[in-house]
């Protein structure tokens, strides 16, 4: 009898321990893991390249959700799917925390919303993390004195990368970028980069118009820049569009398709803003 009520427990907290945390997006997958340090497993809805503005959940993943312990999601529009595709029609328990809603300053708005590439700004994650840690140790309590710690110390991390970027960025010999796409407004306010010209500033606009091709080229010209600024996902339109305006695509992988950890991912942004002012 006890032998059988301790396999019993035991395969109960097997069966606990496999329960993932899901991340809707990469960047706050990367998170996870660094929060994580190994001892929940991670998964993230939205692949490589797709777009999460307008991305449709597979029956599988919406399996996924069910079973996961927390939901992490960015809000503030960019992955509302995960509740009006996945929790809500299926009616879900699944907690969920939205980010964008615990940076501790305000969000950037748009002529359609507000912006929701909140994960540009390393200050504004490092706002959220404690509240991050706080979600996961309620989604498992045991591991709850690892994921605070984990948070202060990403924290300090990121501090000292918003330094590190501040000097890469210092020197300027370009008065500012034009970008293909803009998720990048909270990066430049932070970091004081003017956007000269986006030349689809739709995120679900799918291609160029002759019109704002022209005028990017223009913008170009008068101000004597040499690259256009676009997503690693749209590398497909941006190097075609750069060359036939006469400039150089720097692709920036805002995110973190090949990035390995989340400061990776915002350093690796940096760099490529970097070289877009040169």
């Amino acid at each position: 009898m006890r032998r059988a009520l301790a396999f019993a427990l035991f395969a109960l907290m097997a069966a606990l321990a496999q329960k993932p945390v899901v991340a809707t997006i990469r960047p706050y997958g990367l998170l996870l893991r660094e929060l994580a340090g190994g001892r929940l497993e991670v998964a993230v809805l939205v692949p490589p390249s797709a777009n999460p503005h307008v991305y449709e959940p597979t029956p599988a993943q919406v399996r996924q959700v069910a079973g996961a312990r927390l939901v992490v999601a960015n809000g503030a529009g960019l992955d509302g799917w995960v509740v009006d595709k996945v929790v809500r029609p299926n009616a879900l328990g699944t907690p969920i925390f939205f980010l964008a809603e615990h940076t501790g300053e305000p969000l950037l708005t748009t002529p359609t919303g507000p912006d929701p590439h909140v994960w540009l700004d390393p200050l504004r994650v490092a706002g959220a993390l404690p509240a991050l840690a706080e979600a996961l140790a309620q989604a498992d309590p045991q591991g709850a004195a690892l994921y605070r710690t984990r948070a202060v110390r990403l924290r300090a991390e990121l501090e000292r990368l918003d330094q590190e970027m501040r000097g890469l960025l210092a020197e300027r010999k370009r008065p500012g970028v034009i970008t293909l796409r803009n998720p990048f407004r909270y990066f430049t306010a932070r970091y004081g980069v003017p956007i000269l010209y986006t030349i689809v500033p739709n995120p679900e606009a799918p291609e160029a118009t002759a019109k704002a091709a022209a005028e990017a080229k223009k913008v170009a010209q008068e101000k004597g820049i040499r690259h256009v600024l676009a997503p690693l996902a749209a590398k497909g339109q941006a190097l075609p569009l750069a060359q036939n305006l006469g400039l150089e695509a720097i692709l920036a992988d805002v995110l973190g398709e090949e990035a390995k950890t989340y400061p990776e991912l915002v350093r690796k942004v940096a760099e490529a803003f970097a070289q877009a002012l040169r």
